[in-house]
């Protein structure tokens, strides 16, 4: 017997101790570190979005002062005017256009009026004299022309529609001065597409759902992934569906900085922000964390260290509990029951954070979406990606889905019962019809789409389905029963070639953050599952073949929408069905096996025969609920709880041998003989829960 006062003991205990404070700091760098990775990445992000912003600017601004040089120095004609503002127009792509906008009488004393703006969308040249009165301080719109005036200076605007070029826009207007006047004689307006610098802004968004904004001075939005938002919605509004609503103040007040905050649907995320210098607008930028830094497995990984390593000290610490006077038997016996129950505390925390810390759903290629903004972002990076491989962009379909009903029709079945509807856009009624499929049906099953309405208003045709459809979803039951299921519902248009994307109906859903579960009648039960939440997502699918399409050469990726329904396993049936049962029988076991002895007096033991009969038989009992298990699952892997009936298997294999071994061994002096075969008896829970928690491990944390 060790003594546990011994030397060895204490440099266990000590080794123990600082291995775990290792693991605890360890975790704590790593998450310290998690969050300057965040900061140092999203600064850096800021920092090239704040210095294309500043590109574009100071191009906008030299061509400004060219044309001002220009108009001052010459005495333009009104045709060499208009030939000015259109050849100094195709010069910059993110211009719509350049405005020369004179005084009244100031070109002419014979004109009262003149001002050619060249439109580059329309490819002319347009007279905005005969347009409006540009001079007239009752039109919001002129600020662009009397700004510049009433300041004497150059001056951006806020956006606003352009009357002129008929599209969002904002401009930057600098006075000029003809032969040498004191006053100004008109304005030098360039015309910014706002929706030109919105797409760019958003082609350098971080991460899968990372959004970049650009607002004015008095809280307007200049750029936005959606372009609509600019002039409907305020940097408030978007705090609001964003979820920063408590820190936009903060954002307004000062110049540059970054804050963290909790989104609705629970993840972490950071703002970003900083003004534009000689600009009166900020750059703001925002990303979850976790699209960044990956989902948390290696996080998970670190706090098992910290259970393990904290576990061998608490270990250690109740051997203090043993009496140094009592026998070697009930030391040994002491030793077995507190490191079976570490054993036992171990595998239960490994529990605890597969099932409620699952950061793991979806593959690398998936975009969840939860809001306006990540929609808009993500059908941006899309069409980018088609435009550059010479293809036209996708036209976006406003889809939703309401599911009524569903249930599993066996392991990788689901039978899906609900309503699908489709803003059709009217123009686009002309060439395709609406439609939808589904590329997950079953081959057994029998799909029925049936139409229950169709209602025309301003812009759209609103197509409402009825639908049932089996569908078959590749399920992973390696973790069984502490997985977690992902009911994912692909929708797509039939015909690929037509280039029309089915995306989620955001504004027919009050809410489509993932824990106000969108989409689905909250009265639905399952007896074995749990709702945890549903949401949308696109995942980029490589068929691995052109199917005859236009659209998909040189497309390698292509985005189908998905309704997810996320779904948590009860623990309560295959507790009762599979792990009572399994722990039931090892202590049967146990009990046969602990009360195996020599002793010819005792009349409580069992026989040699007995307790290899008794064996035989337990493995027939569980035999028979592991085929049943195996055939609720019908799955081609081995899952997780199988590993408890292989185990046991194994266990009654090894103790038959050992009980055999033990009644027929004639040396006295063999280690089966130490006081009626105590060491193997005493190893039983220990060595039987510790294959359980290497097995948890392998499963969960590999």
């Amino acid at each position: 017997m060790i003594y546990i006062r011994s030397k060895t003991y204490f440099f266990l205990t000590v080794a123990l101790t600082l291995l775990s404070s290792y693991f605890i700091y360890d975790y704590m760098d790593y998450m310290n570190d998690r969050e300057k990775e965040s900061v140092r990445l999203g600064q850096e992000s800021l920092e090239l979005v704040q210095s294309e912003i500043a590109s574009i600017r100071d191009e906008i601004i030299a061509e400004g002062e060219k044309v001002k040089s220009i108009v001052e120095s010459q005495n333009l004609s009104q045709e060499e005017t208009r030939e000015l503002v259109e050849n100094r127009s195709r010069d910059l792509f993110y211009l719509q256009g350049i405005t020369v906008a004179y005084e009244p009488h100031a070109f002419d004393k014979t004109v009262e009026l003149f001002a050619p703006y060249y439109d580059k969308r329309q490819g002319r040249v347009i007279q905005l004299e005969e347009k409006y009165d540009y001079t007239s301080d009752t039109i919001a719109t002129n600020e662009w022309y009397l700004g510049p005036l009433d300041e004497n200076g150059p001056q951006w605007t806020d956006p606003y529609f352009g009357i002129g070029a008929k599209l969002l826009v904002a401009d930057y207007g600098l006075p000029f001065y003809l032969d040498g006047a004191s006053q100004p004689s008109g304005v030098i307006s360039l015309t910014l597409d706002l929706k030109k610098l919105g797409a760019k802004m958003d082609s350098l968004a971080v991460g899968q759902t990372g959004t970049i904004m650009v607002f004015s001075e008095s809280g307007n939005l200049v750029a936005h992934p959606i372009s609509e938002y600019i002039l409907d919605l305020s940097l408030q509004t978007m705090a609001e569906e964003l979820g920063f609503e408590e820190i936009v103040d903060v954002i307004l007040l000062t110049k540059n900085g970054n804050l963290s905050y909790s989104r609705y649907s629970g993840k972490k995320s950071y703002v970003f922000y900083a003004e534009i210098p000689n600009v009166s607008w900020k750059t703001l930028v925002i990303f979850n964390s976790s699209d960044l830094l990956g989902g948390a497995s290696l996080l998970h990984v670190k706090l098992v260290r910290i259970c393990l390593g904290v576990s061998g000290v608490i270990f250690l610490l109740l051997l203090l509990l043993i009496k140094k006077n009592a026998s070697a038997r009930k030391k040994l016996w002491s030793i077995s029951i507190y490191l079976s129950i570490v054993i036992v505390g171990n595998i239960v925390v490994m529990w605890y954070l597969n099932l409620n810390y699952d950061d793991e759903r979806g593959s690398d290629s998936e975009v969840f979406i939860d809001s306006k903004t990540s929609l808009g972002s993500f059908i941006n990076n899309e069409n980018q990606k088609v435009v550059k491989l010479g293809l036209q962009k996708f036209i976006p379909v406003a889809t939703g889905i309401f599911v009524e009903e569903f249930e599993f029709r066996d392991s990788y079945n689901v039978i899906i019962r609900g309503e699908i509807w489709q803003k059709w856009p009217k123009q686009l009624a002309r060439f395709y019809d609406a439609g939808l499929r589904f590329p997950q049906e079953a081959l057994a099953g029998r799909t029925l789409i049936t139409k229950i309405s169709e209602k025309e208003s301003k812009n759209f045709i609103t197509h409402t389905w009825s639908v049932k459809v089996m569908l078959k979803m590749p399920f992973d039951y390696s973790k069984y029963p502490f997985d977690v299921r992902d009911v994912k519902i692909e929708i797509m248009y039939p015909d690929v070639d037509s280039g029309i994307l089915l995306v989620p109906d955001v504004d027919g859903y009050s809410d489509i953050l993932p824990y106000s579960t969108p989409g689905i009648n909250q009265d639905i039960y399952l007896n074995d599952s749990e709702l945890l939440s549903t949401q949308f997502s696109f995942d980029l699918v490589n068929f691995h073949d052109r199917f005859g399409h236009q659209k998909f050469s040189g497309l390698n990726e292509f985005p189908i929408m998905k309704y997810s329904i996320n779904l948590k396993r009860r623990l309560l049936n295959v507790l009762v069905m599979n792990i009572i049962p399994i722990l039931v029988v090892a202590s049967m076991i146990f009990l046969i096996f602990y009360s195996n002895t020599k002793d010819k007096d005792d009349k409580s033991g069992v026989s040699m025969m007995g307790a290899v009969q008794s064996c035989a038989g337990f493995f027939f009992v569980l035999l028979v609920a592991h085929i049943d298990l195996r055939r609720r699952l019908n799955t081609p892997s081995l899952t997780y709880i199988e590993s408890f009936y292989l185990t046991m298997y194994v266990i009654m294999a090894l103790l038959a041998i050992n009980v055999v071994a033990f009644i027929k061994s004639k040396n006295e002096k063999r280690f089966l003989h130490y006081q009626d075969n105590l060491l193997v008896k005493i190893s039983y829970w220990p060595v039987l829960l510790f294959t359980w928690m290497i097995i948890t491990l392998l499963v969960f944390y590999t």
